[in-house]
């Protein structure tokens, strides 16, 4: 730890991720977002083989969470039927990505990016994958638009449970994961992105996802991080 101007200010990944001020972040995990079965696998040239790819990273991490103490936040994105919290702005750019795929090298296919009258809270859409289902004890924030920290609870939940830095995860990595990250900088957490559990639709956007977060988080493996968690002394098998 360094002592700058009155601060004290973590300097290495061991500092960061320490389990007793960490949270664990899974963006969007859903049965709409994710699973095989859901309602965007089912658009049919759209692929979640990536988010599937990376439920093994993310269960690595979520199971290591648990036994070492580190915070678990699972983020579901919800829509109200009568669509009560959408802006104006918010559907016009809706109504933008109906282009999205053609816009991203997938001309002639219409994908109907917005979930609003798709992930209705309660729905098993709107649900998290089987594979990592929350436990009781764990935190689950709804929200509305990209990030999870604008008319959420979000930092009320980290705050309270005293978390310095997130791990964040999930999907998509140009879209919500991205978003996510970086108003969970703004809002004063060391924010760390695990490279292997972030997933997006389409591999351009992907990788122009994974470019941004680089130019400015800590982008570990996930087995990197469980090894820092392992190694915590604040772990009860830690060194």
């Amino acid at each position: 730890m360094e002592y700058i101007k009155g601060k004290y200010i973590y300097q290495n990944m061991k500092e960061i991720l320490d389990p007793k001020h960490t949270a664990l972040l899974i963006v969007d995990m859903q049965n709409g977002l994710a699973s095989l079965e859901g309602y965007t696998a089912r658009q049919g040239d759209i692929s979640v083989a990536h988010q599937q790819s990376i439920i093994p990273s993310i269960k690595r991490l979520l199971d290591t969470a648990r036994r070492t103490g580190v915070r678990v936040v699972h983020i579901r994105v919800v829509s109200e039927e009568n669509m009560a919290f959408s802006s104006p702005a918010s559907l016009y750019a809706g109504k933008k990505m109906v282009h999205f795929g053609a816009y991203w090298g997938h001309p002639g296919k219409e994908v109907r990016a917005s979930n609003r009258t798709i992930m209705i809270d309660g729905s098993w859409e709107s649900e998290i994958v089987d594979e990592l289902t929350p436990t009781p004890e764990e935190f689950i924030v709804r929200k509305y638009t990209n990030t999870a920290f604008i008319n959420t609870p979000m930092n009320q939940v980290l705050r309270s449970n005293h978390v310095e830095s997130v791990v964040v995860t999930g999907t998509t990595t140009a879209g919500c994961v991205l978003a996510t990250s970086f108003d969970a900088l703004w809002n004063d957490y060391y924010t760390v992105v695990a490279n292997d559990a972030v997933a997006d639709c389409f591999p351009e956007r992907h990788q122009a996802g994974m470019a941004l977060l680089g130019e400015k988080f800590d982008m570990p493996s996930s087995l990197e991080i469980v090894g820092i968690w392992e190694e915590s002394p604040h772990h009860p098998n830690g060194n």
